[in-house]
């Protein structure tokens, strides 16, 4: 006769628990979608004299507007769980990358990220919250690549990506 054992972790049937921490970090992805939509369509078109050109240019002025609302408003709200420190940490990065104005620091501060992503942004464990957290940064870790490859941000060939005496080693998180 066969002993059953089941290998999920105790409550592996359970949804995970909703936070406003995790909800908030869904809408700030969400919006970060839209605004990368609104971007791409905006360099399709490229500059032209297309008359709906300025729709466009609002589109995605409105979805960037959205995006820094929602991040900001991620950042705002208190970790309940422990599996939602490094959604807070993402959403921090995010909103840093987002914000800053040169280009060198936040290729930078997005080097960072890749090399600091499953030390300080992965939930720890095998619970279905741990997994579920993981899968929404493993999202957003995309979104920001994806982010970073528009040519406001694409790296010249002459940048070092390692310099030592550039952003990289004058920025710190606040982790």
């Amino acid at each position: 006769m066969t002993i059953q054992t089941h290998i999920t972790a105790a409550g592996g049937h359970e949804a995970p628990p909703e936070t406003e921490l995790m909800l908030a970090f869904c809408e700030s992805i969400s919006c970060m979608q839209k605004f990368l939509l609104a971007e791409l369509d905006l360099d399709d078109v490229g500059y032209s004299q297309d008359l709906a050109y300025s729709n466009w240019v609002r589109d995605s002025e409105v979805a960037f507007s959205n995006l820094a609302d929602a991040l900001g408003e991620t950042r705002n709200l208190p970790v309940e769980i422990p599996e939602d420190t490094p959604l807070k940490r993402m959403a921090l990065l995010m909103d840093e990358i987002l914000g800053n104005e040169d280009p060198a620091a936040a290729r930078a501060m997005h080097l960072k990220m890749q090399l600091m992503f499953f030390t300080q942004l992965q939930a720890t464990g095998l619970s279905p919250t741990a997994i579920h957290r993981n899968g929404l940064l493993v999202h957003a870790r995309h979104l920001v690549d994806a982010m970073m490859s528009f040519p406001s941000w694409d790296r010249d060939l002459t940048d070092d990506l390692l310099d030592d005496h550039g952003p990289t080693d004058e920025m710190i998180f606040g982790f």
